[in-house]
């Protein structure tokens, strides 16, 4: 596999666009193509960089999440996806509920998938939104396949929790059902979010 130093030179208009923890996201066009290039940190964080590319892999094709084009060594490409972090969107409350909603599809299709993303209790910078609200999940560094343990909802109930949206008493009970694998708490949570729409208006 090729590492980044080797492959850089084919990216027109290369430029570092982010630091995270464990990489920088640059940006530019590869192929004619607008991309993201995640690159690892160091040598100790070429591991995590590569299971993010082998989860990318299997979210090949579904929309809310990036597109992988390439994986290298120790970095990966993936369309650019136009948005803004969810922490610096100017969201009414309405807005924010609609986000809240769509994100909740997401977390079905990554439970049904068998994915667990981790760091679904606080959205920050791993969560885009698109035009007409469209979100985009990001980061999954964390992540992990298989997992016998789904997790995803929890911690987006504790997110919801946090916001005011459910009590605790609610969210320990939607918790317990999530946790026996009653898909049905999707669609009690979805109800929960449009009441809570319906009612803002």
């Amino acid at each position: 596999m090729v590492r980044f130093e080797e492959f850089k030179s084919q990216v027109e208009g290369l430029e570092l666009f982010s630091k995270g923890w464990r990489g920088f996201i640059f940006r530019g066009l590869w192929k004619s193509r607008k991309v993201a290039l995640k690159v690892a940190k160091d040598k100790d964080r070429e591991y995590a960089i590569r299971k993010e590319c082998e989860i990318l892999e299997f979210l090949k094709g579904v929309e809310g999440f990036p597109q992988l084009l390439l994986c290298g060594e120790d970095f990966f490409i993936y369309e650019f996806i136009e948005g803004t972090p969810v922490e610096r969107a100017k969201l009414s409350r309405e807005d924010r509920l609609k986000v809240y909603i769509n994100l909740l599809d997401l977390i079905k299709k990554l439970d049904e998938l068998g994915i667990n993303k981790d760091e679904l209790s606080r959205l920050d910078k791993n969560t885009l939104i698109g035009e007409d609200l469209k979100v985009y999940m990001l980061d999954f560094e964390r992540g992990q396949r298989g997992a016998k343990k789904r997790h995803n909802l929890s911690q987006f109930l504790q997110l919801l929790l946090r916001e005011g949206y459910l009590d605790l008493e609610k969210a320990r009970a939607l918790g317990r059902v999530y946790t026996r694998g009653d898909d049905g708490v999707y669609h009690e949570v979805r109800s929960i979010l449009e009441g809570a729409l319906s009612a803002s208006y």
